[in-house]
């Protein structure tokens, strides 16, 4: 991945991030916008990886976000946002991905129950923007990759 990339898919990320944050949804249109992102980076050639290994990730991450989707883990904008990211990312990082949008995804509850309890919102921490665990997760991956190089 290079700068380029980087840079779009950050503010992307950050943008569905903020969604989240606020309302608590991701909307389609926007990761209709990641996805196609994905799509255009690995037309005009932004990774020097066999584009086959960016489709095989997606595919596994939409089954995993699906299915942590039906078990009511996550909302179903979360799993189209993590699918819809985990393109930009060849298969080679999707550990990577995976694992910084876990340990994104711990702060964020610990964060939004702190949050939740200073408001004294009880119900609120129902609701994890995890949207904000994933955009991390995108992010610092990205970032690991184009150090990489």
């Amino acid at each position: 991945m290079n700068l380029a990339a980087t840079l779009v898919l950050a503010a992307l990320a950050c943008l569905a991030a903020s969604w989240d944050i606020r309302s608590r949804t991701i909307p389609n249109w926007l990761n209709l916008c990641i996805l196609a992102g994905g799509i255009a980076m690995l037309a005009i050639g932004w990774s020097s990886v066999d584009p086959l290994s960016h489709l095989i990730h997606f595919g596994l991450a939409l089954a995993g976000a699906m299915l942590l989707f039906g078990f009511r883990f996550w909302g179903g904008g979360d799993a189209k946002f993590y699918a819809a990211t985990a393109l930009w990312f060849d298969l080679g990082q999707a550990l990577a991905f995976l694992v910084t949008t876990a340990l994104a995804g711990g702060i964020v509850v610990i964060v939004t129950g702190l949050v939740s309890k200073a408001l004294k919102k009880p119900g609120w921490q129902a609701q994890i923007p995890y949207g904000a665990a994933i955009a991390i997760g995108a992010i610092v991956t990205a970032v690991i990759a184009l150090q990489r190089g």
